[in-house]
């Protein structure tokens, strides 16, 4: 039985080298892109998604809130013209200042709380915008808008009219909002299927 051409035994060991190098660097190579992008999305939720994302859960529980209290004044207050048969009384002014001072702590709460919550959250898409997926950038426009015509209105330079003219509300930028808990909660995934089983839980 012939034996194996000598250069088998000297091209076969290094052949089996250069192929094993070449799997470890593949995916050594491969690992070091993985980390690096899971570096830059794990940024982009501290930097940028999350606080967008708590901001917007605090806006919009003080907006229920406020919402749920002018509800109920509004009913009380009704309630409380008809026990007078739907006219007016003397005291009616009186009367009502309770419900007039809900609408004064709204208003002041909406330019003490909320508004800073607002420019917070443009500022932020400002700085960060390198970190902004592509998808959310297309949003920029429309949140300065929404922030910008605000600051008009406080700033006593654009009257109510002109604002329901414009249809201006917070329906403007629900859309927005949604769009970034949902990606905030994309990337999370995202993260958490990229990251190697044990530093899961790191």
């Amino acid at each position: 039985m012939a034996s194996d051409p000598w250069y088998l035994h000297v091209f076969s060991p290094l052949l089996s080298g250069i192929v094993g190098a070449s799997l470890v660097y593949y995916f050594g190579i491969r690992q070091i892109s993985i980390k690096r992008y899971v570096d830059f999305v794990e940024r982009q939720l501290q930097e940028f998604y999350a606080p967008m994302a708590g901001w917007r859960k605090r806006i919009r529980s003080k907006s229920e809130l406020r919402s749920r209290v002018s509800e109920a004044a509004d009913e009380a207050w009704q309630e409380s013209c008809e026990s007078y048969d739907g006219t007016a009384t003397q005291d009616h002014e009186e009367r009502f200042k309770p419900f007039n001072r809900i609408i004064k702590y709204d208003n002041d709460q909406f330019e003490r709380e909320l508004m800073p919550l607002y420019r917070q959250m443009l500022d932020l898409f400002t700085d960060k915008y390198w970190l902004a997926a592509k998808d959310t950038r297309g949003f920029y426009q429309e949140h300065l808008e929404f922030v910008d015509i605000w600051e008009r209105y406080l700033g006593a330079a654009i009257p109510g009219e002109v604002i329901k003219k414009l249809g201006h509300s917070e329906e403007n930028v629900k859309t927005f909002y949604d769009h970034i808990e949902n990606k905030l909660q994309q990337l999370q995934e995202e993260v958490a299927d990229l990251k190697p089983w044990w530093k899961r839980f790191v």
